[in-house]
């Protein structure tokens, strides 16, 4: 995962720093607490579907916990932001991958100029 342009991302959508700040740090601690997690490959795989389906529940199902190998709030609502974290990242994905491969770096230096 790129988490540098991600964020750079959230905050030209207007997300409070703060926040995307959390985002970021959630996504970073999923590909910590799950086996051979990458955010970036789930997206290529299945646009991260597998991903958010261990998350169903608020995590209390057995997908989830064949893949564990950290900590993560399993059956608290704080799981529910870790599936936002999750979801912000696929529109962004699904948004950097629209964009032309000519365009990508422009993109990228519009993200830095604001």
């Amino acid at each position: 995962m790129n988490d540098f342009d991600f964020y750079l991302y959230l905050i030209k959508c207007k997300t409070p720093q703060k926040v995307s700040s959390d985002i970021v740090s959630r996504l970073k601690r999923i590909e910590k607490s799950i086996f051979d997690c990458d955010i970036e490959e789930e997206y290529y795989k299945d646009k991260c579907e597998t991903l958010l389906r261990m998350f169903s529940n608020k995590g209390e199902n057995e997908e989830l916990k064949k893949a564990l190998i950290g900590s993560l709030p399993i059956g608290n609502y704080a799981m529910n932001t870790f599936k936002y974290a999750i979801r912000k990242y696929v529109v962004y994905m699904d948004w950097f991958t629209t964009i032309p491969k000519n365009h990508k770096r422009e993109a990228k230096s519009l993200s830095l100029k604001n």
